[in-house]
């Protein structure tokens, strides 16, 4: 019991003496060098802001259309007698080639008959301007006739006066005189009437000379022509298969200019719009200030066209909200690269026109605020609107101006005033 004791009296002064050597050894330390007031700016890349012509780059899907499409319409009826060799889907036949013949029979007949009609009916014509010269050259005798009677009765007029004639010679000239009178009169009704029968006449000339032409048409109907250097798309026909009127029976395209119909969202599109700072009116005449292109993508094989912004549809695909702008692509069949076929699916990327703006990189967008070390070297922070991103960099709009620095870095926390140090400046030091 005794020893305990004695061991717990000694542990206090022991305490004792650990602390005071605590105390003196933190009172009796050096002070920690400290940094002045200028060492506690933060360091920061920056870059000094200027404009630069920038275009929004908008991206669209669609898929290729040809430009030109043709129907073969069955104009007449019958059955097929020909039908060109290559005439078969995915074929290319050239231009002028005969790639369909209907029996032409029937219309061949149809035109031998409505010229035999015309000539009929332009021989009546002419028999009418004949029978017209010799009533005017019989008019002219016959009054010559009737002048010669007239003054043979006035001669028997006078010598009966002079008892040298009987009154019965005085009436057979009279007589004479009017039954001559008569001819002259009904030649000149039957020249009357001829000009109302020339226009009957005439009339049906010309109805018979258009049976004529119809029936030509009719049979040139019969032959179907490519009317230019087209791929075949469908073939609806075959040999001795009878045809009907409105009945179609091909279907082919152009290949040397398809088109695309890529869909973009409104915003997209207004974008485009904005950057070329005109009215609506005045939209059409300037889409070629708009440069586009399509890309194909399929495993591999990564294929681009040039394009050309010819359009923009009427409608929005109330599905979608998107707005279609229409591109045409000409192609050449000499290249390398896969043609392009109806009903691909594309990529369609379109460009802006070029103006003056602000343009920062990405990293240097805080939301809708950017950081501005101002000429104190003190944070500004200021708000900006995103007009559109492209390549990594953001088009900004605010107040502004050539020269601010802009800060790149992301400052946690962001203190507006707080002392700021470029980077240039640190290396320096």
């Amino acid at each position: 019991m005794m020893k305990l004791t004695n061991n717990k009296f000694l542990f206090f002064p022991a305490l004792a003496i650990g602390i005071i050597a605590v105390v003196l050894a933190v009172k009796l330390r050096p002070d920690a060098p400290t940094k002045p007031a200028g060492d506690r700016a933060r360091v920061v890349d920056v870059m000094a802001l200027s404009t630069q012509k920038t275009a929004p780059l908008v991206m669209g899907f669609g898929r290729v259309e040809p430009k030109v499409e043709w129907q073969a319409i069955a104009e007449v009826t019958g059955a097929v007698t020909f039908k060109h060799p290559g005439l078969e889907k995915g074929s290319v036949v050239a231009e002028g080639a005969e790639i369909l013949r209907i029996d032409p029979l029937d219309y061949q007949l149809k035109l031998s008959q409505a010229i035999a009609d015309l000539k009929s009916s332009e021989t009546q014509l002419t028999r009418l301007d004949l029978e017209e010269s010799n009533l005017k050259e019989t008019l002219k005798i016959e009054n010559s006739r009737l002048a010669l009677a007239e003054n043979e009765y006035q001669r028997r007029v006078n010598l009966n006066q002079r008892g040298l004639a009987s009154q019965s010679d005085v009436d057979t000239q009279q007589q004479n005189m009017l039954s001559q009178k008569k001819l002259v009169q009904e030649i000149k009704n039957q020249l009357s009437l001829l000009p109302d029968e020339r226009q009957v006449s005439q009339a049906l000339v010309n109805v018979n000379q258009a049976k004529v032409e119809e029936a030509q048409r009719s049979l040139q109907k019969t032959k179907i022509i490519m009317p230019q250097t087209m791929r075949v798309a469908t073939v609806d026909v075959e040999i001795n298969q009878v045809v009907n009127v409105q009945q179609s029976m091909v279907s082919a395209h152009r290949t040397d200019v398809m088109e695309v119909e890529a869909q973009l969202s409104i915003h997209d599109l207004q974008l485009l719009f904005d950057s070329l700072t005109l009215d609506s009116d005045e939209l059409d005449n300037q889409l070629d200030k708009l440069h586009a292109s399509i890309e194909l993508s399929s495993g591999n094989l990564v294929a681009t066209w040039p394009a050309k912004v010819s359009r923009i549809s009427e409608t929005v695909d109330p599905n979608q909200a998107t707005a279609g702008v229409i591109l045409e692509i000409e192609q050449n069949s000499s290249k390398t690269i896969p043609p392009l076929v109806n009903g691909m699916f594309v990529k369609a990327s379109i460009e802006g026109q070029a103006n003056p703006s602000w343009v920062i990189p990405e990293r240097a967008l805080h939301g809708d605020k950017i950081y501005i070390m101002n000429a104190q070297q003190r944070l500004a922070i200021r708000s900006v609107e995103v007009l559109f991103r492209r390549d990594k960099h953001v088009v900004i709009a605010g107040e502004l101006n050539s020269g601010d620095k802009v800060v790149l870095n992301d400052l946690l926390p962001a203190i507006e005033g707080m002392l700021l140090r470029e980077k240039s400046q640190e290396v320096e030091q």
